[in-house]
């Protein structure tokens, strides 16, 4: 029989996990998933959220057998994000400091629990979330899953930066202290999405587990999955994330109890290590560098910006580069955009204008313009090559 791993726990430091299963009118598997799940973490906590059928009876006789067994009750259903945040008051309460959350209709595998255990072991401070990998005899992934696990990734991707395969699992490794502090509010389905986008935000890492999923059969399967509601629940989430990081970004840090200097310290980790593979931070150095020369002076910053976030560039380093066109060098820049200009643009293109009194502003702005253009592109080039090699580098002396 398997046994609870936490004696692979660091013992440098106080690590004390414990599962916890929120349910809803899930009587005819409540009792399985406890007796699998104590198997491997003999502590557990059981969210009886406002059930009507005989959840309340059998978690009465697990309780009753197992002194490990703790059981919070909700008179009425109030929902998965509520019910979780009583378990991990709950939790908090009785010492412990991570939670490993499991649904009560047997979809998840207690069988991996140890791969969260060791995954706390390695990050104690992350969030671990599971990556669903399929057992190969086992029922395939229905095609709405598939289609919510791909449209919450990307979303996911461009709010925060990180590539997360598996936004939308429940199977998931809480750190009790870190997720109290971000004061998540949703009590239902969108609690899950709305403590992933902050603890991103805040500095928490968010990593992801792989594990196996059970899809039961269409006909036996027990879903409190409410498409419409939820759905549009998680949207409002998403919608109101993308609002305040193109909008107002100074609010991505929103931990309470974090001075503005910490929450702005986290803001700017958290940005410079999104995208930020060797290729993407050259490229969002570059970026930076060729719209500072362009000639379109008074804009840089609002472009780099957008295109930053079109892209899903490194926005810091972007803006890194876009200061190359601050004032001690604007004068050097202009000087040599005129200088390039002279060289390539023919004098016939001004030839019209030879008897205005304009003339030399005119030749002297095209000059200055067509050249902005031909430095942009060789600085940006020049730019990508030497810092793909730099942060590649980098990368590699880590």
């Amino acid at each position: 029989m398997p046994t609870t791993n936490t004696a692979t726990l660091p013992r440098s430091s106080f690590v004390r996990p414990i599962a916890i299963i929120p349910t809803y009118n899930n009587a005819g598997t409540l009792a399985a998933v406890v007796a699998k799940t104590a198997e491997y973490l003999p502590d557990i906590i059981v969210v009886n959220d406002g059930s009507t059928d005989e959840t309340k009876s059998v978690l009465a006789e697990l309780a009753e057998s197992n002194a490990r067994v703790h059981a919070t009750e909700f008179e009425t259903n109030r929902g998965k994000g509520a019910a979780l945040r009583a378990g991990f008051e709950k939790a908090l309460a009785l010492g412990f400091t991570h939670a490993i959350t499991l649904d009560a209709d047997g979809q998840h595998s207690a069988a991996d629990i140890p791969a969260f255990l060791g995954s706390i072991t390695l990050d104690p401070k992350a969030l671990w979330i599971g990556d669903r990998v399929l057992d190969s005899g086992r029922t395939g992934q229905p095609r709405r899953s598939a289609a919510g696990r791909r449209f919450g990734s990307f979303w996911y991707k461009f709010i925060t930066g990180l590539d997360i395969g598996d936004t939308q699992c429940g199977f998931r490794a809480f750190p009790l202290l870190e997720i109290a502090a971000l004061a998540c509010k949703g009590d239902r389905y969108e609690f899950e999405q709305e403590a992933l986008v902050k603890a991103a935000w805040n500095g928490i890492p968010v990593k992801s587990v792989p594990v196996r999923l059970y899809y039961a059969p269409r006909n036996t399967a027990v879903s409190h999955f409410r498409p419409v509601r939820d759905f549009l629940r998680i949207f409002t989430v998403n919608s109101k994330a993308v609002i305040i990081k193109l909008f107002v970004p100074f609010l991505i840090v929103d931990m309470p109890g974090a001075t503005w200097r910490q929450k702005i310290a986290a803001l700017f980790r958290h940005e410079l290590q999104a995208h930020s593979t060797p290729k993407e931070a050259a490229w969002s150095l570059s970026l930076g560098v060729f719209i500072g020369i362009f000639p379109i002076y008074g804009f840089q910053v609002l472009t780099v910006f957008a295109l930053a976030m079109a892209l899903r560039l490194n926005k810091p380093l972007a803006f890194l580069g876009v200061s190359i066109s601050s004032l001690p060098f604007l004068p050097l820049i202009i000087a040599a955009a005129v200088a390039i200009g002279k060289l390539v643009v023919p004098r016939t293109w001004s030839a019209g204008f030879v008897h205005s009194r304009l003339a030399p502003y005119i030749s002297g702005g095209m000059d200055w313009f067509f050249g902005s253009i031909i430095l942009a592109l060789g600085a940006a080039g020049i730019c990508w090559m030497v810092s793909y090699v730099v942060f590649r580098g980098m990368r590699r002396g880590k």
